[in-house]
């Protein structure tokens, strides 16, 4: 079993790793916009919670909150993804990376913590209705975040239109199910989707 823990960030410190200051604000700015969206988020929380001087922000983010919005999706997403290719996809069986990703959802929303994925879906749900280039740069994050699944099944024998099929299943069963939990505050749908998922991969 795979143990991951995304703590809620700390102004200076990270998983015991000092953060530069733009990572900060992004860290910062990732609970936030979780918690508030974007037009909810003040700046002025922002620079109080992540103790960066107003310059600062500017220098990193000279577009201001739209740059910093996108800058937060690609950091969630490359966050995600490099702990997927540092532990999950390392696993023999594709039916254990994607228990295990569920048992990891499931711990994060019992413990009512923010985590990349969540982020990223509160985010991109928003896009819709913020701005187009946004929109698609969610959009393409997602059919990203797709094709990384696409790719763990064809690596473990599928081929490539079983392999499309089943990754889409997976990802919606796991999404949908994180999604709902998160707004009950409770993991039972997460744990529910334990029980679909070896159907939809060996159906």
């Amino acid at each position: 079993m795979v143990s991951i823990i995304y703590k809620l960030v700390q102004p200076s410190d990270y998983n015991g790793i000092t953060m530069n200051k733009k990572e900060t604000i992004i860290r910062t700015a990732m609970r936030l916009f979780s918690e508030k969206g974007y037009y909810g988020m003040g700046l002025n929380e922002l620079l109080t919670l992540s103790e960066v001087p107003k310059g600062s922000f500017y220098y990193y983010f000279p577009q201001g909150k739209k740059q910093l919005l996108q800058e937060t999706l690609d950091y969630c997403y490359n966050d995600m993804k490099s702990m997927w290719h540092r532990s999950l996809f390392l696993m023999d069986s594709i039916e254990d990376i994607f228990l295990t990703m569920i048992d990891v959802l499931a711990n994060e929303i019992k413990d009512h913590r923010y985590f990349d994925s969540l982020t990223m879906t509160m985010l991109s749900i928003e896009s819709v209705y913020l701005d187009e280039e946004i929109n698609q740069k969610c959009a393409q994050l997602y059919n990203d975040w797709k094709n990384e699944y696409t790719l763990q099944f064809e690596k473990r024998g599928y081929d490539h239109e079983s392999a499309t099929m089943k990754s889409q299943a997976v990802f919606s069963l796991i999404h949908g199910s994180m999604l709902s939990s998160w707004i009950k505050q409770d993991n039972t749908d997460l744990l529910d989707a334990k029980k679909a998922l070896p159907m939809i991969i060996h159906g």
